[in-house]
């Protein structure tokens, strides 16, 4: 549940006002989330369980899939992509599941 979450999140970190959403507070002081500091935890935690390390284009893809999944229009999946052409749709490695979520919209 991702609303539980940022709820979570938001409690534990209690983030100043002019922070990112992704702060958190270190023994070094605030700290912005980043995707090398995510990718570092995730892929540690990931190998000590014996899976393999995966890189950040991997969160693109599955974003990417879920949201077309969950019936997200192809426009806005492109517009939070920040893609200026048509290549978000290599993505769909799910088309058959994909395509009659859309096809109303055409």
């Amino acid at each position: 549940d991702p609303i539980a979450a940022i709820n979570n999140h938001l409690n534990i970190n209690k983030i100043p006002p002019n922070l990112p959403l992704f702060s958190y507070l270190s023994t070094r002081g605030w700290r912005c989330l980043t995707k090398k500091i995510l990718l570092a935890c995730c892929n540690s935690i990931w190998l000590a369980a014996g899976i393999p390390a995966i890189t950040g284009h991997s969160f693109r893809i599955g974003g990417t899939t879920e949201l077309l999944l969950t019936g997200v229009p192809p426009d806005i999946v492109k517009a939070l992509g920040r893609w200026s052409s048509d290549a978000f749709l290599r993505y769909w490695h799910s088309l058959e599941l994909l395509a009659p979520l859309h096809m109303e919209n055409l």
